[in-house]
């Protein structure tokens, strides 16, 4: 007690004596939230005295001479909503992202935490989101903005992100600060993330295994939550859309306050969506349900900074009816037909067999303690995630479910940002884990995959130089994690087993501004990830297809459907990931080009392997395997300023990816695609236009045709060879616009989706073998704040 009293007094001390010598100082930087563009000569003042400061041509804008510990900054630009923002000192860098007085996005302020670092090299690129932009769509969805981002989709409800050809376990998504914990093993498992409460999005495109830990091999997405802010009167929004497509309903409701040192929010939101319609019948039990509700606060003291969040989320996902098939005949039939089997001739709700029921809550706590010149960061979260697949079964067992999972997530991350010395800065990290999957009795069937724990334990640390016009990075990794499963084979026979995997990871990378419009960043990192349990175990039935981990089959003679365990070697997967940007700033155009090579060793995959006929049915099935794997490509953004009111932005992307063992091409890697968006100003109206184009993908695997699997004892085929049911679908154009109202607390917006309803199928969607993909929709988003 005596020596925490004496820190207490000399932490005290310090405080008063730099107070009383008014040597305090802020500085920042000023942002439109929309573009993050700089903006010029905006005015900052410290409220209620003569202290402020003007910002330069970059935005930036500094203030000393500062005699309070906490102080009210005011932040105005002409045309701009007037920020007022609470800051103290431990948090000496704010970036203020101010919106226009026309739109309904709300001002979000970045505070830097003393001396924290994250990767410069890797910097992230930052998306607003609006609650017309969120409203009806998933969270994977909103990504689309930026090149180098495409989708794997399970028809229009099951969405999940892909960076750079890379998916699943390979993107790393952090949910309102917490690496978000789902069955991420299956192709056919969006992430449960409410979109309603996704107001502003982070992607880092480069491999950043060394800040976030492990499977960021292909890249991280943040999903910020909207936060409360201080010294804010109470105030709401109501909105409600309306989708033709579909004829989902959905809406959501935000309340909150802000006090001098508290501040809470609340929210709640739902989405009704009967069956999507392609240009020529209607995709028959593709409807979905979905409700959340999310509750935060933020409490400031002199020594401590606290935030609490929770949040619930659940779905109910309807899968394509016609993606199932009674027999092999039907099967043939159905794989690359003009329309699938079981159409209904009319629109309905209902959603049956096959299906999805999720539900996804999240807690956390998190705290920032100051002593002095030193921030130690606490955070603990804890997640609870159902899953329950509901497959077409005979009799009584169609009401059951075929898989029910239960996953149970602790995390606990420590940071500490050591002070500067000089101009060198860093940050040392403790991140811990702990998750608890179990099967749920009831299915009768075979589990699908086993019970297991994951248990890990990671530590980091992150430094940077600066000298000059150039910033050097480099960061250092050490992660540990133990595997325990037990599970039953398929003649219900225990089986158990333990791993251990371990891994060192690195990132090197330098910054470097060669004048005031060009600058170019540059970041070499690896990174890991140990096998996840469906490509190890994996034994079954999932959903449209069956599917079977590297340890559940020997190929031939010995035969897919074995009961025996096979643990054959397997490594842990590791990449190198280069990655560049090139970066050109002037008053009127805009343009990063981003170029990358990506090399993962001992890589997982999935490939088709034949058809079987059971008494579910008859369906596709899938191996698992390793290779060494090559990805390269490259992004270009450009954006063009007419004038003040016209602007346009022109994005492509393109990615390679070989299996370089045996020279052949992987499924499911993203085409060649482009997209133009050109906007317009007019008074209080936004008029878009956005054409796409999406390329065929050429380098793909060759194509066996269904029929030649009408028995398994007919296979001739090379068994080394990755092969496709269906040859990629032809390149497509879609047409897509929307016009937009602003004024004073009102906002409404109309958007239209594939306005030519052109009829196509996307390579990177999973249904493509059965149907085509939804036509023409149009969205009607209402908004009011009060």
């Amino acid at each position: 007690m005596r020596y925490l009293t004496i820190i207490f007094l000399i932490v005290s001390f310090h405080g008063f004596a730099q107070t009383t010598n008014c040597n305090r100082s802020v500085s920042g930087k000023i942002l439109d939230i929309d573009t993050n563009e700089p903006l010029p000569f905006a005015t900052v003042k410290v409220k209620d005295t003569n202290l402020g400061a003007v910002a330069d041509e970059l935005g930036q804008f500094k203030i000393t001479g500062i005699c309070q510990d906490e102080i009210d900054l005011e932040v105005r630009f002409l045309g701009y909503k007037t920020v007022v923002h609470h800051h103290d000192f431990h948090h000496p860098s704010p970036v203020i992202f101010m919106a226009p007085e026309e739109t309904l996005l709300e001002s979000v302020v970045v505070e830097e935490k003393l001396n924290a670092h994250e990767l410069k090299t890797l910097e992230p690129k930052n998306f607003s989101i609006s609650a017309s932009d969120r409203s009806g769509t998933t969270a994977a969805d909103l990504l689309t903005k930026s090149s180098g981002v495409n989708t794997l989709k399970t028809g229009q409800n099951v969405v999940k992100p892909i960076v750079h050809g890379l998916h699943s376990n390979r993107v790393l998504i952090i949910n309102n600060g917490v690496r978000h914990s789902y069955q991420a093993w299956g192709n056919e498992h969006a992430p449960e993330i409410d979109p309603s409460q996704i107001d502003r999005i982070q992607l880092i495109k480069g491999s950043s295994t060394v800040r976030y830990g492990p499977n960021a091999l292909g890249g991280v997405i943040l999903f910020d939550a909207p936060q409360p802010s201080y010294n804010q009167p109470i105030e709401g929004n109501i909105g409600i859309g309306y989708q033709t497509n579909g004829r989902s309903i959905s809406s959501e409701l935000s309340i909150k306050q802000g006090l001098k040192r508290h501040a809470w929010q609340v929210s709640i939101n739902g989405t009704k969506q009967g069956d999507l319609k392609a240009p020529d019948y209607y995709l028959t039990n593709t409807g979905k349900k979905e409700f959340g509700y999310s509750l935060s606060s933020k409490h400031h003291f002199s020594w401590i900074d606290i935030d609490l969040y929770a949040s619930h989320f659940e779905q109910e996902l309807g899968l394509l009816r016609g993606s199932v098939n009674g027999n092999l005949i039907d099967l043939i039939n159905a794989i690359g037909a003009s329309s699938p089997n079981d159409t209904r001739s009319y629109f309905s709700y209902d959603i049956r067999t096959p299906r999805q029921e999720t539900v996804h809550d999240l807690f956390k706590f998190k705290s920032a303690i100051f002593i002095g010149e030193q921030q130690f960061d606490i955070q603990y979260a804890y997640q609870r995630n159902e899953r329950r697949e509901f497959d077409i079964r005979r009799g009584t067992n169609n009401d059951r479910p075929a898989i029910d999972l239960l996953l149970k997530t602790h995390t606990l991350d420590l940071d500490w940002d050591h002070p500067s010395q000089g101009s060198l800065a860093g940050t040392l990290g403790v991140q811990a884990f702990y998750q608890d999957n179990d099967n749920i009795p009831g299915t009768n069937t075979i589990p699908f995959v086993p019970n297991y724990n994951n248990s890990s334990i990671g530590i980091f640390s992150i430094e940077s130089l600066t000298k000059g016009k150039t910033t050097y990075e480099a960061g250092i990794r050490y992660d540990f994690l133990n595997m325990n499963v037990r599970g039953r084979d398929s003649s219900n026979d225990i089986y158990r087993d333990n791993r251990n995997y371990q891994n060192f990871t690195f990132t090197v990378g330098l910054i470097h501004q060669l004048n005031e419009e060009l600058s170019i960043r540059t970041n070499i990192g690896t990174a890991w990830r140990s096998p996840n349990i469906g490509e190890l175990f994996s034994f079954g039935r999932h959903q449209i297809r069956y599917e079977y981990g590297i340890w559940r089959y020997n190929l031939p003679p010995s035969g897919i459907n074995s009961n025996s365990i096979f643990t054959k070697a397997t490594e842990n997967e590791r990449g190198i990931k280069w990655i560049s940007s090139f970066d050109l700033r002037k008053p009127t155009i805009e343009l990063e080009f981003t170029p990358y090579i990506n090399w993962i060793d001992n890589y997982f995959f999935i490939r088709p392997y034949g058809i079987t006929n059971t008494v579910r049915g008859a369906f596709p099935y899938f191996i698992y395997d390793q290779t060494t794997a090559l990805y390269y490509g490259t992004d270009l953004d450009i954006r063009k300023k007419f004038n003040k009111k016209t602007e346009a932005e022109l994005k492509a992307s393109f990615v390679y990816a070989e299996d370089i063992k045996s020279n052949q091409p992987f499924i499911g890697i993203p085409p060649f695609n482009i997209q133009l968006e050109v906007s317009r100003k007019l008074g209080n109206f936004i008029f878009q236009l956005n054409p796409t184009w999406t390329a065929k993908q050429t380098h793909a695997p060759p194509v066996i045709d269904a029929e030649n699997f009408i028995a398994n004892e007919n296979i001739t085929f090379d068994q080394s060879v990755i092969f496709d049911f269906l040859a990629p679908p032809d390149s497509f154009f879609l047409l897509n616009a929307s016009v937009q109202y602003e004024k004073n607390n009102f906002s409404t917006k109309l958007t239209g989706a594939n306005l030519l309803d052109t009829s196509y199928r996307s390579y990177m969607d999973q249904y493509r073998y059965f149907a085509d993909d939804i036509g023409v929709n149009l969205k009607l988003f209402m908004s009011y704040s009060f």
